[in-house]
């Protein structure tokens, strides 16, 4: 073994790192006696071709050594599988480097990300409350390790949703506000409404919710742009959407902020509206550029922007009441329906496919979730199993394509005392397909604290009745707003227990359920909530209001908008 690692050592020093591959590589696969020097080194080598992964490996095998740097080495592997595509193997490095060194910002961030994607009940329960504890008691470094969007999907308290830091960009200075507030600005008699997004694609929620009312906008009142900086993906993956609005897409994405900003700033646009707030890759920092003398935070994001110079919110008096004003530094402008776009004409609704198509049975009542396992928390969780528990004829079917949360979810049903053919998994799939099934279920099931949002519109246009039950902050009160904007009010539950009997309630009164199904499917073409032109009338009228305050050197104030006649 002496000669091996000698003649590995000699490799190495000379650059031959294939060879050290070659010389260490088969000894430490099978058997555990090679040193740890030799480990790194092997380890050193795979880095330097380019298997990162497998460097990361053999980096956590020599830590597990006596006499080594163990949480140098697991600090080197977390960093290796980090970026990598095998998330449950960066996921347990993160965990083995924090056990070593509990402040360690990038794997304290990623721990929390990923726990509330994989469905370990008991370790995200633990992780939540432990969290919110040190949240509660100003823990500077939980505060600065919380991304907001999954935070808002396991935490309704609006006062510690406000705490939470931007991650995306820098928080704007109530200076920079009114520099950018006092900036001299043209105003002219129409509208110049810009639109900032990286979602421009009939791909995205945001699109499908919204495109029917950027078609609907008044061109003799506004005047429209659709600021884009959409990757790749999004483009490719488009149908449509931008075929039917390239004439007001205008590309920002390959400029920096600044030139971006000026990009804006040469439109003369009078309002800019940011339609990602904290959601994935948004560009915090050109909002907080101050592009345009009034911003608008609208749809994407369902809370306050926390470091995002916004002036104005778009929402509705459920997901924005006056109490929560205190945690918004947004002014609230309320619209008289839901805050939530939909569109009445493109939306797909095709038949229902059979049951047995869809590896659904017959005879039971069929319970859907098609939200994303991030909103699954253990409170979802412990109200669902409470649900199938007292409705022995319902099955759960689940969107979920993560082959381990499928695992971990069916292990804590099994805790739970639930038989796990009653538990049906189905992947993702095409919208038009999505929109299909969901026509086969009979009840939607909501998740807490945080909604289905374009979830709980999808299955109310299925002609599906959504249970949910009131919240506390704005990601919680989504589906109570979509709800009573089709006249369902007696579909929000007033608690928890509420919310369980009623789901049961309706899982065994098939009369009751099929009437319910009968007047969403009658409400479609009737209800507020898939009134596109009612809606655009409203949403044009929140932004004259806001204009006119704006034009007259006004500082924001609370806006409501009264019901547009068209």
């Amino acid at each position: 073994m002496i000669g091996v690692s000698a003649l590995a050592l000699e490799k190495h020093k000379s650059g031959d790192f294939v060879g050290v591959i070659e010389i260490l590589k088969p000894l430490a696969d099978r058997s555990d006696t090679l040193d740890a020097a030799a480990l790194v080194r092997l380890a050193q080598s795979l880095y330097r071709v380019g298997r990162r992964q497998e460097a990361a490996l053999r980096y956590r095998q020599a830590a597990a050594l006596p006499g080594m740097p163990r949480q140098h080495l697991l600090e080197l592997a977390f960093a290796l599988l980090q970026p990598g595509e095998d998330r449950e193997l960066a996921f347990d490095a993160a965990r083995d480097v924090l056990e070593c060194n509990p402040l360690h910002e990038g794997a304290a961030t990623y721990f929390r990300h990923h726990v509330h994607y994989r469905l370990d009940m008991d370790e995200l329960e633990h992780s939540d409350a432990e969290a919110v504890e040190k949240i509660r008691a100003g823990d500077a470094f939980q505060i600065r390790t919380e991304l907001l969007l999954d935070h808002i999907a396991w935490c309704g308290d609006e006062a510690l949703n406000a705490l939470i830091q931007t991650q995306n960009g820098k928080t704007f200075s109530p200076e920079a506000r009114a520099r950018r507030r006092a900036r001299p600005h043209q105003f002219a008699d129409k509208i110049r409404l810009g639109y900032l997004s990286n979602d421009w694609s009939d791909a995205h929620a945001t699109m499908i919710l919204l495109q029917r009312v950027l078609e609907l906008h008044d061109e003799d009142a506004f005047e429209i742009t659709l600021f884009c900086y959409t990757e790749a993906n999004f483009v490719a993956a488009d149908r449509v959407f931008r075929k039917r609005f390239g004439d007001k897409l205008v590309p920002i994405g390959h400029l920096s902020t600044e030139d971006a900003a000026q990009q804006i700033r040469a439109r003369g646009i009078d309002i800019l509206v940011d339609l990602k707030g904290h959601t994935n890759k948004a560009w915090i920092d050109l909002v907080n550029a101050g592009p345009a003398p009034v911003q608008v935070a609208y749809l994407g994001y369902p809370g306050s922007g926390v470091g995002i110079d916004c002036d104005y919110i778009i929402g509705d008096r459920v997901v924005c009441p006056e109490t929560s004003a205190p945690f918004f530094h947004e002014k609230f402008c309320w619209l008289p329906d839901s805050y939530q776009p939909n569109d009445d004409t493109y939306r797909a609704l095709p038949p229902p496919p059979g049951r047995s198509e869809l590896g659904l049975p017959d005879g039971a009542t069929v319970l859907v979730s098609a939200n994303n396992v991030r909103k699954i928390s253990p409170e979802t969780f412990r109200l669902w199993m409470a649900i199938l528990a007292r409705a022995p004829h319902t099955v759960l079917w689940m969107v979920c394509d993560d082959p381990l949360a499928r695992r971990n979810f069916s292990r804590a049903v099994a805790k739970a005392g639930i038989a796990s053919e009653r538990i049906i998994f189905a992947n993702s799939a095409s919208y038009p397909n999505h929109i299909a099934r969901l026509r086969a279920a009979d009840i939607g099931l909501d998740t807490f604290p945080c909604n289905g949002h374009t979830t709980t519109s999808d299955k109310l246009w299925a002609g599906l009745p959504v249970v949910t039950k009131k919240g506390g902050n704005f990601s919680s009160r989504v589906s109570e707003s979509l709800l009573r904007a089709m006249q369902l009010p007696e579909l929000v539950a007033e608690d928890a227990d509420h919310y369980v009997d009623l789901c049961v309630e309706l899982a065994s009164n098939a009369e009751r359920l099929r009437a319910l199904r009968a007047r969403i499917e009658a409400s479609r073409t009737t209800a507020a909530l898939f009134d596109s032109r009612r809606y655009t009338r409203n949403l044009e009228r929140a932004f004259q209001l806001i204009y006119e305050r704006a034009r007259q050197g006004l500082d924001p104030e609370r806006i409501e908008v009264n019901d547009q006649p068209l």
